[in-house]
């Protein structure tokens, strides 16, 4: 029987006795891996009584009925079937709450995107003596956080954010400057506009939302 190159789906042959079961193992194997998800990634041994469908990366070390099988997506379906990943493979790991990928030798999170280092308008420049300077980058997730320490400006749009790690709304942060509490915008358009900051120092830590599709 021939399969598929990406998700090794049985093909239906000419003339097949029985295709309903050729086709229902296609159907098990889609089910498990389109917007697929696992309960974990790191039991080594197979639960005592899974649910028809749920599925696990299987942990290394693994003995019982998932000895060999390390690394392998264990499917629960009237018994155990063991799916062989591909490299750039994503499931949802509910344990984690997280996406993992595969590399083509092991399961892990997906990696977070460079950080991002803005050029300061308004005379602000990086507070030094050991603090970070305003930075930003997007997480796995499409999470955007920003952070930083800086000095010597005003208020205004301090930068703005590349496409990609704008919200898709106008938000309102509370953040923390020499003169106490103040307010930071972020706008659609990436703006990061400070209202009320302080110049000897101003800080970004907290900001974080989720970009825009």
């Amino acid at each position: 029987m021939t399969t598929t190159p990406n998700l090794a789906l049985p093909f239906i042959d000419a003339a097949q006795a029985q295709k309903e079961v050729t086709h229902n193992e296609a159907l098990i194997l889609l089910d498990a891996l389109v917007q697929g998800r696992v309960k974990g990634r790191h039991l080594s041994a197979p639960p005592a009584a899974p649910a028809e469908g749920e599925a696990w990366i299987v942990g290394p070390g693994a003995t019982g009925a998932w000895t060999g099988q390390s690394g392998r997506i264990a499917l629960w379906q009237s018994g155990w079937r063991f799916l062989v990943p591909r490299a750039g493979w994503r499931l949802w790991d509910e344990q984690a709450q997280r996406l993992v990928t595969f590399s083509g030798s092991a399961w892990g999170d997906l990696p977070a995107e460079a950080m991002q280092i803005p050029t300061l308008a308004l005379g602000w420049i990086g507070y030094g003596s050991g603090y970070a300077s305003p930075r930003y980058w997007r997480d796995a997730h499409g999470r955007v956080s920003i952070e930083g320490l800086m000095q010597a400006g005003s208020d205004g749009t301090v930068f703005t954010l590349l496409a990609g790690y704008r919200p898709p709304a106008r938000l309102m942060f509370a953040c923390w400057s020499g003169g106490g509490a103040y307010r930071v915008d972020v706008t659609p358009a990436g703006e990061v506009i400070l209202q009320g900051s302080n110049a000897v120092f101003s800080s970004l830590a907290g900001i974080t939302f989720l970009a825009a599709g």
